[in-house]
């Protein structure tokens, strides 16, 4: 027993001798990379690089660092030249890429990420409204360091929150996979603020519609069971409430070539002033919440349908149920296809408030 434990102990030292360490003192680590397009075969790379005082951890300022080239492999060793500490780029936590480097295609950046063992395959993307530079370029972050608060921001509104995003992994899957089609949230300054503002929709790997809020929320509603998110409901009577999403769940269905998409919802109702809570309005309401999903969800999906593009993978929801599927035939299909939506809706209270 004895003997196992000392040759399980040299095992351990001498693997941890293998680990190369850095001290942050010496290099320069960048945590978010922007990409924008300058012309059809020039890009620009812009990195926020974080610079940390010695002795003062809690203290940290980016210094931004921007190029152009051909390759961005090459740019980030131009950028190299400028800096007195080698560039280590193993923290890269948050790519973001500018609305016109997105709509003429990211498939050359994301073959680069992937090809990099230094690069992990859960880092957030994300498109911007605008160039990719400016944004980094803007004052956003009072507190934290740039990359680290856009991964923050990211990883709260989606994989947390109630908004869809697909981090490098997820986003790759979509690309080369078989009957659906990629997104990415959207993020935009303004008022000396950033914020996710949307969801950019991709057909391969070009960005080429785009939804608000309220879409995304529909949309991930549509990807995957929840229990969050709030939803506002119009009355008859002009009045709006909040209805907080405690859990949903959603599932395919296929027959007879046509999708049906089932829905259920459990809500709380947690804003509505002057609206009675009494078992009969909130049988009213949450009838008139089941005909607005559907309205919609329904046109929603039409949205999708439209522009050729299947981010909800319907395509491979079908590929699975169905013998000898073909993805050309299925794309010709899908414009004109009926997928109906079914909705559930159960409201479980108003809140202490009767």
């Amino acid at each position: 027993m004895k003997r196992t434990f000392c040759m399980v102990l040299m095992i351990c030292v001498l693997l941890t001798a293998c680990v190369k360490q850095q001290i942050l003192e010496r290099i320069n680590l960048f945590i978010v990379a922007g990409f924008d397009e300058i012309s059809r075969d020039q890009l620009e790379v812009t990195l926020a690089v974080p610079q940390f005082q010695a002795g003062k951890p809690e203290t940290v300022t980016d210094q931004m660092y921007s190029r152009t080239g051909h390759t961005s492999t090459g740019i980030r060793d131009t950028i190299a030249t400028q800096m007195d500490k080698p560039l280590q780029p193993g923290k890269l936590s948050v790519v973001i890429f500018g609305s016109a480097k997105a709509a003429s295609g990211l498939k050359k950046e994301l073959d680069i990420l992937l090809r990099n063992a230094y690069f992990s395959r859960k880092i957030y993307l994300a498109v911007v409204e605008g160039k990719a530079k400016e944004l980094l370029s803007e004052d956003f972050s009072k507190k934290d360091e740039k990359g680290m608060f856009l991964y923050q921001l990211l990883d709260s509104n989606t994989r947390k929150g109630a908004l869809p995003g697909q981090n490098l992994h997820e986003f790759e899957y979509a690309l080369v996979g078989k009957g659906m089609d990629s997104f990415l949230p959207i993020l935009q300054f303004h008022n000396d603020r950033i914020a996710v503002t949307g969801t950019a929709l991709f057909h391969k790997d070009k960005y080429v519609a785009a939804l608000d809020l309220n879409q995304s929320r529909l949309m991930k509603l549509l990807l995957q069971d929840m229990n969050q998110g709030f939803y506002e409901v119009k009355l008859d009577n002009g009045l709006f409430l909040a209805v907080e999403n405690v859990g949903s769940s959603v599932k395919y269905h296929l027959k007879n070539k046509a999708i049906t998409i089932n829905l259920s919802m459990k809500g709380k109702i947690r804003e509505a002033e002057g609206y009675p809570t009494s078992d009969e309005h909130l049988r009213s309401l949450t009838k008139r919440f089941k005909q607005q999903l559907i309205q919609e969800e329904t046109e929603l999906i039409k949205t999708f349908q439209k522009n050729a593009i299947d981010p909800l993978g319907l395509g491979d929801f079908a590929r699975s149920r169905t013998r000898h599927w073909n993805e050309e035939d299925w794309m010709r299909q899908y414009p004109m296809m009926n997928v109906d939506v079914d909705v559930q809706v159960n409201i479980m209270e108003s809140g202490i408030r009767q």
